[in-house]
């Protein structure tokens, strides 16, 4: 009986150390996070001042026939409103899926007819609502956004 009353007694001091949560804790946690997030958001837009924009040339609509497409999208200086050359275009497409990770498709990205456009292409092989997300990686010339392509049936 002394053995079971020193193990409830053993049992109960570690129950009561594991479960202290200290407000205090919880409270520069938060402070932390919120820290962060202010810092990332001024981040964002120092980078957004200084970056390109991209646009989406074509197709102007965002609508694709399901299988080989060809996009063109361009990097644009927002002081000039021209198009400007980027060292490391990036390019993701994928389509949500119920209930499973998204569907992705691999693409290639080559230069444009013109400096700061860029050719795009990959192979949809699903009917519906895709995303495309460019990134320039371009330390110098930063900036991402996505675009929302619409893919249909063949023929259609």
């Amino acid at each position: 009986m002394k053995k079971f009353f020193f193990l409830w007694i053993a049992v109960a001091v570690l129950t009561a150390a594991c479960s202290n949560n200290a407000p205090a804790d919880s409270d520069t946690a938060a402070d932390t996070a919120a820290t962060t997030t202010e810092t990332a958001a001024n981040t964002d837009a120092s980078t957004a001042e200084d970056g390109v924009a991209i646009a989406l040339v074509s197709p102007e609509d965002g609508s694709v026939p399901m299988g080989d497409a060809e996009f063109v999208v361009e990097a644009i200086d927002p002081a000039t409103n021209e198009p400007v050359p980027v060292e490391d275009l990036q390019v993701e497409f994928w389509m949500e899926m119920e209930g499973t990770e998204p569907m992705t498709a691999m693409s290639k990205v080559e230069p444009g007819d013109r400096p700061g456009q860029y050719k795009v292409r990959t192979n949809l092989g699903m009917v519906g609502a895709w995303v495309m997300e460019v990134e320039s990686a371009d330390p110098a010339l930063s900036g991402e956004k996505a675009f929302d392509i619409t893919v249909v049936e063949s023929g259609n």
